[in-house]
């Protein structure tokens, strides 16, 4: 059985849908054969589906002593710039026996949400929410599209510190990130928890994850969730445009 999600997600970018249209589009069960087998086929993956791989990250203190420029080290500074805390919504995660392929990897992008920001250089400004999400369609459109029906219909969502999340169903499939998303579908395949103390520009290079647009660094914005601001955590490139 082929998997045609990421067409199908390709799509519904080509017609400036919203993340809220990839729902119906993407979630319907006869899709689900084809996403497990495409995410089996993602190397790495497969043996950390069958392993249920899931370690705790270390505490941030830890992570913040590793050497400047690592994966961990840069991720720690992130959480601290933004005075975040991991786990980024309380979606109930599928690890056991019965798990599917497309199950686990919802949870490691709910799991990794963060890690998603820090490697794609994304702020937590809405339309960076937006973008991060997009990007995620690319990685794994089924997957992304099941977190979405789950957030959506989740009793938690309707809390204030979640309107940021609520707010991104009405976003626009932003193009660029979706296509970085679908180069890097490595991703998923990957422990990044046994890479914190790689440095985070090898990682880029080992994920396929590309370079962000230059005119898109250093860009603050708002978070509708209204809680702490700050300055943008990504450097400006010089001499890009704003």
């Amino acid at each position: 059985m082929s998997d045609t999600s990421v067409e199908l997600a390709r799509g519904l970018t080509r017609r400036q849908a919203t993340l809220a249209e990839v729902i119906p589009a993407l979630s319907p069960t006869g899709g689900l054969a084809a996403s497990d087998a495409a995410l089996l086929a993602v190397p790495g993956f497969a043996r950390l589906h069958a392993e249920r791989w899931d370690p705790p990250l270390p505490e941030p203190e830890a992570l913040a002593a590793l050497p400047e420029g690592s994966l961990g080290n840069a991720y720690a500074r992130y959480m601290a710039h933004y005075r975040l805390f991991p786990d980024f919504f309380p979606i109930q995660p599928r690890l056991g026996a019965d798990a599917t392929p497309t199950q686990y990897a919802v949870h490691r992008l709910n799991k990794g949400h963060d890690f998603l920001h820090v490697l794609g250089a994304y702020e937590t400004s809405d339309a960076d929410e937006v973008a991060v999400q997009s990007f995620a369609l690319g990685v794994a459109p089924v997957a992304l599209a099941l977190f979405l029906a789950e957030a959506s219909a989740h009793p938690d969502i309707a809390q204030g510190r979640y309107k940021h999340l609520r707010d991104i169903y009405s976003g626009q499939i932003q193009a660029e990130d979706f296509e970085r998303g679908v180069t890097a579908a490595a991703l998923l395949g990957a422990r990044f928890e046994a890479l914190l103390e790689v440095p985070l520009e090898e990682v880029r290079r080992q994920l396929g994850i590309s370079a962000r647009a230059p005119a898109f660094l250093g860009r603050g914005g708002v978070n509708s969730c209204g809680g702490f601001t700050s300055l943008p955590f990504f450097p400006p490139v010089p001499g890009a445009a704003g």
